[in-house]
């Protein structure tokens, strides 16, 4: 059980126009081009954050003008051969990009959302179908603008709902028991067959991730959340690659690998001449570590009897000695 989570690099191979181009051009119509110098060094959603504060509009409302304007700016991206040889190898695919381009390469017009659950903001189970793929938007996507994750406050409130449903459970609208939490956490790892409502989540916790085209900015805190609390699993059932394109053989170690290292995360340095040829040699590294692994690691099995504890009563050994005053007089 192998599953996807790509990011924005093969998109930014396939614009037409540079990613910070597009930010310039937001900035601009934000009032923010003083804002500019600094885009290409700052997180996207500090700079998002930025714009919102400087609104003289309600916080909530400029941040919904920003998520609109952002929609318009990313046009439909053709997808590239890269798409199809990394896209192609999963059936399960989680994306942070909000455009639709996984499933135009699949399925053409011809893909439609199936979310296991109603949701608006937030995208746990964001879910949508093309020719037997399941491509999670995990960070809303350009036909809900108010469901792209795009400012501090965003990630903030979203690792909220993922921490929740991971350790607890969700409020889930026309579900009979009212709130739902992830199967994984109670060792349900068939939740596909005998679940209804379940989300990407699971697949995260559960399967061997190969992370391409990401990042992984610090200010990422929902995905940093799931590779720890992943890591911190008692019983791991899947392992995490994560393929470091670069053109520059000085940048291969960077304070994001090392983390990632000291997470039991499997880096996979991927060097070429330009970052397309980085993401065609991506696809044959990632078909090679998927036939090393065929199955997902075994776990033991649970334990169904029930634990019986004696209670006891404590009984102090030395009796609680009295304190004697002496009389006042009077």
């Amino acid at each position: 059980m192998h599953s996807l989570l790509l990011g924005n690099g093969i998109n930014r191979v396939a614009l037409q126009r540079g990613w910070y181009e597009i930010l310039e051009e937001l900035a601009r119509k934000f009032g923010g081009k003083d804002l500019i110098p600094h885009i290409e060094t700052k997180p996207l959603s500090m700079f998002i954050e930025e714009l919102c504060a400087r609104s003289t509009v309600p916080f909530q409302k400029a941040e919904h003008l920003i998520k609109v304007e952002f929609a318009k700016l990313l046009n439909q991206i053709e997808p590239v051969e890269a798409h199809i040889r990394i896209c192609g190898q999963f059936s399960v695919i989680m994306t942070t990009n909000y455009d639709f381009t996984i499933e135009e390469a699949f399925a053409g017009p011809l893909h439609a959302p199936a979310f296991p659950a109603p949701e608006s903001r937030y995208s746990l189970f964001r879910r949508h179908t093309a020719e037997n793929r399941e491509i999670w938007h995990i960070h809303g996507d350009l036909a809900r603008p108010a469901s792209m994750v795009l400012g501090f406050d965003h990630y903030a409130g979203y690792l909220q709902k993922i921490r929740n449903y991971v350790t607890d459970s969700v409020e889930v609208k026309g579900h009979p028991h009212g709130r739902v939490g992830s199967p994984v956490k109670n060792g349900n790892l068939e939740f596909t067959d005998n679940r209804k409502v379940y989300s990407w989540v699971d697949y995260f916790l559960r399967d061997h991730i190969h992370i391409v085209g990401l990042g992984l900015d610090f200010t990422e805190i929902d995905l940093w959340w799931l590779l720890l609390h992943k890591r911190r699993r008692k019983n791991k059932t899947g392992q995490v690659f994560y393929y470091h394109a670069c053109i520059d053989e000085a940048k291969i170690e960077t304070p994001i690998t090392s983390l990632l290292h000291s997470l039991n995360v499997t880096v996979v340095p991927v060097i070429a001449r330009n970052y397309n040829d980085c993401y065609l040699k991506t696809a044959e590294l990632i078909e090679t570590n998927i036939a090393s692994l065929p199955e997902l690691y075994a776990t033991p099995p649970r334990n169904e009897e029930k634990l019986h504890f004696e209670t006891h009563h404590y009984k102090p050994s030395i009796k609680q000695g009295e304190l004697k005053f002496p009389k006042m007089r009077g």
